[in-house]
């Protein structure tokens, strides 16, 4: 689990990023208050990121020991990679539509 330190930067620029990669992408987002996140230490290509699981259900009982997958429901569900290094994002992908 990151420290909280670590995630402040993510969270400051996280709604930014995904609304404008949604535009670029002709996604519609929900409302951003609905969004839960995930954050969870990762290696990507030997760099430390901070990945971020968003999704705009409820979280199931055991959302905070482990990541949720949902298959298909578009923009509603997202991951992105913050890249420590750099302090940016190092890529988004949202869910597909069934």
């Amino acid at each position: 689990m990151p420290a909280t330190a670590d995630i402040a930067p993510v969270k400051a620029q996280l709604e930014n990023y995904v609304r404008k990669e949604a535009e670029s992408r002709g996604e519609m987002l929900p409302a951003w208050n609905s969004y839960t996140f995930q954050f969870q230490g990762q290696t990507l290509e030997g760099r430390k990121v901070i990945f971020v699981n968003g999704f705009c259900s409820k979280p199931p009982p055991d959302a905070d020991k482990q990541v949720v997958l949902v298959l298909d429901g578009g923009a509603c569900y997202f991951r992105a990679y913050w890249d420590s290094a750099t302090q940016s994002f190092a890529g988004l992908q949202f869910n597909g539509h069934a």
